[in-house]
């Protein structure tokens, strides 16, 4: 599962600052490869698009794209891993050069980030525990225990939202990431989840029966690589691989592989929404 050039670094999380950090100056890409390492993150703790596998390895549908992207650049991608929380500020200030962990694209973070186009995409979905027959969609979730990942934009953002919208939730929980959530769902600390299609597809794969998605998707999200703003040819390097891999059924099968979703690129667009 590794290959000679891809290393994965376990790291803790370092906390960076919030709203207030600058961002650093965009490291082009002859600096990157004079130095010869691109310095990316993900959080490791979101199959199946990051996670550490049995063997302690760190797999899923992101370190795929991240795998190629290294092989096409020719320069060997070192992917830190740490909380959801310092990946952004980490990117602002300059400590990596990319991110690789199912970000979505938003206008907010695009007056910060320069975004490749889209890889992936993700339908804001409702995932509900068996037997909950009173929960029909996200229109139903008033009175009940919800779950997302913490400030996430296909997690706690839009679950905000639905409880403004369609009535308040009983309590809602905010996770770091996707194993203690299910877990919970699956043993009833919580009543549903909001999280993308994507992620709920491989747990329900691998845990038939014991949950499922319920209605329309809430949205539709649309996820790229973020880089430090300014970095244009860093940028046109990834967008050709990224249509490169579209071409080549790569992004197809790896969604049918860790998603369960076939014919998964139909949906994506060839620039940054």
């Amino acid at each position: 599962m590794k290959t000679a050039m891809f290393t994965a670094t376990i790291a803790l999380a370092v906390a960076f600052g919030g709203a207030g950090v600058g961002s650093a100056q965009a490291a082009n890409l002859e600096e990157i490869r004079e130095r010869g390492v691109l310095n990316a993150a993900t959080s490791g703790n979101l199959p199946p698009v990051s996670y550490m596998n049995e063997k302690n390895e760190l797999v899923g549908y992101d370190i795929n794209v991240a795998r190629y992207i290294e092989k096409k650049l020719g320069v060997k991608i070192e992917i830190n891993r740490l909380d959801w929380k310092g990946i952004l500020p980490g990117l602002q200030t300059g400590r990596f050069d990319a991110v690789f962990s199912n970000v979505n694209i938003t206008n907010e973070r695009k007056n910060t980030f320069t975004y490749s186009i889209p890889y992936s995409r993700a339908a804001v979905v409702v995932v509900k525990r068996a037997g909950l027959d009173d929960i029909t969609s996200f229109k139903t979730l008033a009175g009940k225990r919800v779950g997302a990942i913490s400030g996430g934009n296909d997690g706690e953002i839009p679950a905000r939202a639905i409880s403004k919208e369609y009535g308040e939730f009983e309590q809602f929980k905010g996770y770091s990431g996707y194993a203690e959530m299910l877990q919970d769902l699956m043993v009833g600390r919580v009543d549903a989840l909001i999280m993308p299609d994507t992620a709920a597809g491989g747990f329900l794969k691998s845990r038939p029966g014991v949950a499922e998605i319920v209605g329309e998707p809430y949205m539709v999200r649309f996820v790229g690589v973020p880089m430090q703003k300014g970095s244009d040819a860093l940028k046109a390097e990834i967008d050709a691989a990224i249509r490169e891999m579209r071409e080549q059924g790569l992004l197809d099968q790896w969604g049918e592989e860790f998603f369960g979703i076939e014919n998964f690129s139909d949906q994506l667009v060839d620039e940054v929404p």
